[in-house]
C-alpha cells in the first residue's frame, strides 16, 4: 500500500513539475531560447528571443537577447549581415556596452579571408582592429580582451610596400569589399 502510494506520488509530481515548468517557459522566452539552443535547436532559439525582445519592457535586457541572437547567426548560422545588424542593434539598446563590437570585431576577423585579395583581406583585419578599438574605448570590461586581439591581428594588417604600390598612404581611407562594406583608416603593420 505505502509503495503503491509512493509511486502515485511520484508520478503526480512529475507531472506538476513538467506543467510548471512549461508555464515557466512560456513565461520567460529567453529561458526556453537558452534550451532550444542547448538542445542545438538554432533556428528554434532565434524565434524565441525575438518572442523575449517583443515580451521585454527593460531595453537593457532586450539588448542581451539581441546580442545571444546576434551570436547565433554568426558562430552557428554563419549569417554574418544578420548577425551584424543584431548586435548593432544590441549595442543601441545598451549603450557603452563593447561586446557587441567584439562580435562584430570577431564577425570581421574570421570572414577576412573570404573578402578577396590579399590588400582587402588586411583591409577586412583593419575593420575587425577598429571593431575591437572601439569596443575597448567605451567598455572597460572589455579592454584587456580586445588589446589582446588586436594584437594578434598585428601581423595581418596591410604591409607599407603594398599600399605604396597602391597610391595609398598612411591615415587615408579604403572601403572594405565583400559583405563587411565599411571604410577604415589605412594602418600599417
Amino acid at each position: 500500500m505505502v509503495m503503491s502510494s509512493k509511486k502515485i506520488y511520484e508520478s503526480w509530481a512529475a507531472q506538476e513539475n513538467a506543467q510548471r515548468q512549461a508555464e515557466f517557459e512560456a513565461n520567460n522566452p529567453g529561458v526556453a531560447a537558452k534550451k532550444l539552443y542547448d538542445a542545438g535547436d538554432y533556428q528554434g532559439a532565434i524565434n524565441k528571443y525575438k518572442e523575449a525582445i517583443a515580451n521585454e519592457p527593460d531595453a537593457s535586457k532586450q539588448a542581451g537577447y539581441q546580442f545571444s541572437m546576434a551570436s547565433i547567426l554568426f558562430r552557428k548560422l554563419k549569417k554574418y549581415s544578420e548577425a551584424r545588424s543584431n548586435a548593432r542593434e544590441a549595442a543601441k539598446k545598451r549603450p557603452g556596452w563593447g561586446r557587441p563590437y567584439m562580435l562584430i570585431g570577431d564577425m570581421y576577423g574570421q570572414s577576412a579571408r573570404n573578402c578577396g585579395d590579399s590588400w582587402n583581406q588586411r583591409l577586412a583585419i583593419l575593420a575587425a582592429v577598429e571593431k575591437y578599438n572601439y569596443a575597448k574605448s567605451i567598455d572597460p570590461e572589455v579592454a584587456q580582451e580586445a588589446g589582446e586581439r588586436v594584437s594578434k591581428y598585428r601581423a595581418s594588417m596591410p604591409d607599407q610596400s603594398e599600399g605604396f604600390m597602391r597610391g595609398v598612404k598612411a591615415g587615408q581611407t579604403a572601403k572594405v569589399g565583400c559583405w563587411i562594406g565599411e571604410t577604415v583608416k589605412v594602418r600599417y603593420k
